[in-house]
């Protein structure tokens, strides 16, 4: 009896030490996505200051957009009484058009009557000089042949000369006229196309500041509508690291409780063989001990044969759905290489981080190993896509496949290597069918900084 509980006190403090001997690399794995979750809560904080200041930035241009707004108001309303005034200035000259043009008529009917008066007074200072001036006045007074026709005479020559007189006078004050008109005519004239000039200056001023305004209107709703875009990106950013946050801390778990029941199953096949070599070295002391008896103990040895892991996995899917390889990772679909990981000789030569597979027909897609899913949604450029996350050796990678066509796997659903997640296609800004794949090492981040080539990881 006291044998007995002797083994069994043994064999627990056996299974405690291998139990014990296990925690550390439970604890790697914990520390490792721990500071995988922390570098990502950093992140979405990062993000987080990120969308405030553009949210400032949108109410710096909203303010912006009012202050536009108030002037453009302004010059409105300052177009509407220029535009009045205008018209008030056209129909002035228009009236002064009338008034110009009678104007024209009065002078020209002067001019008329002054030189018909201009004439007469030729024919008269003709005939004055053939009578020799005023001495013909002379002679006809003193050729009189009686008093009263002496009388006669004087009076008739003064009313002569009273209307020379009085044509000279008309004279003078027409022509006095005709140029006091004329001198009108010209200010009026000149006042009303000054006046016109000046309006129509100051309404195309404000027409060609309403139109700065305008675009500068313009240009801050692009601005507004630019930011917009940044805080729907930068939300779609944070969604993508709180699903990857969650989906860690998910396959932490996972790593952990896998973890421990390794150790259990390590720590009992040790416990259990630690217990079997005392019973056999307790048999050969008894043994020993009973020498003289010849009893040959056969001791049936129950060949524990250790888990035969046939790790050859069979997907049972279409001839299209990608055989699960040994290693790590497994090819995610069937089909040729299109489009390989590093810079490009096209589209402006950028980087591309992932590889392309492409194929025709319905191609299958499958998760590229054992993790949970980070998020499975529809991206703006991506289309249809799944992330997953995946813990292999304590180390974090994450995969993305992007432009399927559909995907049949749920954020935070666990997934299994081979297992499939949806169909190739030609979702987001893709250009034909097929499959962008990214492979990181670490977290997915924005900048795609742990992003690696598949091809040194997979074999294609």
């Amino acid at each position: 009896m006291n044998r007995r509980q002797s083994s069994k006190v043994i064999t627990v403090m056996l299974c405690s030490t291998f139990i014990i001997g296990a925690i550390p690399s439970v604890s790697f794995a914990e520390s490792k996505y721990q500071s995988e979750i922390d570098r990502i809560k950093t992140k979405r904080s990062e993000v987080k200051e990120k969308t405030d200041a553009t949210n400032n930035k949108i109410a710096d241009i909203k303010h912006d957009q009012q202050a536009v707004v108030a002037e453009l108001e302004k010059l409105d309303a300052r177009m509407k009484v220029t535009k009045q005034k205008v018209n008030q200035t056209e129909d002035a000259v228009n009236s002064g058009k009338v008034q110009i043009s009678k104007l024209k008529e009065e002078i020209k009917f002067i001019e008329e009557r002054i030189e018909s008066r201009q004439e007469l007074l030729k024919n008269r200072m003709r005939s004055l000089q053939k009578a020799g001036g005023m001495v013909s006045y002379i002679d006809v007074i003193l050729g009189a042949n009686s008093f009263g026709d002496l009388i006669q005479r004087m009076s008739a020559v003064q009313t002569i000369m009273k209307a020379d007189e009085d044509i000279i006078k008309q004279q003078n004050s027409d022509l006095k006229e005709v140029s006091a008109k004329k001198d009108d005519l010209t200010a009026k004239q000149a006042k009303i196309e000054s006046d016109l000039a000046s309006l129509k200056s100051l309404k195309n001023q404000l027409t060609s500041q309403v139109s700065e305004k305008n675009k500068l209107m313009a240009s801050l709703k692009e601005r507004e509508s630019e930011a917009h875009e940044d805080v729907l990106n930068l939300k779609e950013q944070d969604q993508l690291l709180a699903s990857q946050q969650a989906a860690m801390q998910k396959a932490l778990e996972i790593a952990k409780k896998q973890a421990e029941e390794r150790a259990k199953k390590e720590a009992a096949e040790k416990a259990a063989a630690a217990k079997a070599a005392a019973e056999a070295a307790k048999r050969k002391a008894e043994a020993e001990k009973n020498k003289p008896s010849t009893s040959s103990s056969h001791s049936s040895g129950s060949g524990s044969s250790g888990n035969s892991s046939s790790s050859s996995s069979s997907t049972g899917s279409s001839d299209s759905t990608p055989t699960v390889s040994s290693g790590n990772f497994t090819r995610p679909a069937n089909g040729y290489i299109s489009s390989g990981f590093g810079q490009r000789s096209f589209e402006g030569g950028e980087f591309h981080e992932g590889v392309d597979i492409a194929s025709a027909g319905s191609v299958p897609v499958v998760a590229a190993a054992d993790g949970v899913v980070i998020r499975a949604y529809v991206s703006s450029t991506y289309g249809n896509c799944v992330f997953i996350t995946h813990n292999i050796d304590g180390q974090v990678w994450t995969t993305v496949y992007a432009h399927l066509a559909s995907f049949n796997v749920s954020t935070g659903q666990t997934v299994s290597k081979g297992m499939q997640i949806g169909y190739m296609g030609n979702s987001g800004h893709s250009t034909g069918q097929h499959l962008h794949f990214e492979l990181h090492k670490g977290e997915w981040n924005y900048a795609k900084t742990n992003a690696v080539d598949p091809m040194k990881y997979i074999n294609f």
